[in-house]
């Protein structure tokens, strides 16, 4: 496909052409700020724990990793296509797509708190998490749902062709063998995310409630980073580096983040995982 076709498919679907280049502008910023998973990821140590909610928004679309991010963009770009196939407008898509942006990091630290203080599984309590995949499994299950039928097969990463209704499940066994850092519990609750919003669960939030809900997410998200002195007003600043990470707007470099995966927790610097 030429650059004119690239140019015509993004007019076409502008709020996906939007999300793609905020994904990609933030990619740059990380990388200019030489922050690490640490820095901007999401645990549940550190947003239960030390109530950091700006994690929540801030790892859904950190990328740290090229390959990451493009393999994101790839994914957000054809479910884009999907999407607009299927007769879903822009506003649909703005719509859903923000209530997936507020589940998914609440459905993941609610699986976190289960495994952690339920499970006895301590390992996933520094688990560090990235990326924007819990928003684009969302969105696989609720097309995949809505129309079983409508798309029959659906190509998967080049290997295989599977039925529509049964793709992120797929997509999640076989990102969790491919990835070893890829965060199965991040996909799971994109995948649950997505079952809620298909099945009407999400349905009494009308655009108003929720440009309510966001509202009111930020102004206590702000709150909470202001009573730790996380928040500096005009500009947002990550935990100062008496608390081990870097200001947002500091200088110096960091690692590129933690060893192990999300499975076996490992040790040292808190592990990393790709979402």
């Amino acid at each position: 496909m030429g650059s004119e076709g690239v140019l015509v498919e993004a007019l076409q679907q502008p709020a996906t052409t939007a999300i793609a280049l905020l994904l990609l502008a933030v990619y740059l910023l990380l990388h200019q700020r030489h922050l690490s998973y640490a820095d901007v990821g999401l645990s549940y140590d550190r947003v239960v724990t030390h109530r950091e909610l700006w994690r929540c928004a801030a790892c859904q679309v950190a990328h740290l990793d090229f390959i990451h991010l493009a393999f994101n963009l790839s994914t957000l770009w054809s479910l884009g296509l999907v999407k607009r196939t299927s007769g879903l407008g822009p506003g649909y898509f703005l719509h859903t797509t923000v209530l997936l942006f507020l589940l998914c990091p609440a459905i993941c630290v609610l699986l976190y708190h289960v495994l952690i203080v339920a499970l006895k599984r301590e390992q996933y309590r520094d688990v560090t998490a990235v990326g924007y995949s819990c928003v684009l499994f969302g969105w696989m299950t609720l097309l995949a749902t809505r129309q079983p039928g409508g798309i029959t097969m659906l190509p998967l990463f080049g290997l295989a062709s599977v039925p529509m209704w049964l793709t992120p499940w797929a997509s999640l066994l076989i990102t969790s063998l491919l990835v070893p850092k890829a965060s199965f519990i991040g996909h799971l609750a994109g995948i649950l995310a997505g079952y809620a919003a298909a099945f009407g669960l999400l349905s009494w939030l009308s655009p108003y409630w929720t440009v309510s809900l966001v509202a009111w997410a930020a102004l206590l998200t702000g709150h909470a980073a202001a009573r730790t002195q996380q928040l500096t007003i005009p500009y947002i600043r990550l935990p100062a580096a008496a608390a081990g990470l870097r200001l947002l707007g500091g200088g110096g470099s960091s690692s590129s983040g933690g060893g192990g995966d999300v499975e076996s927790g490992g040790g040292g610097a808190p592990p990393a995982a790709k979402m």
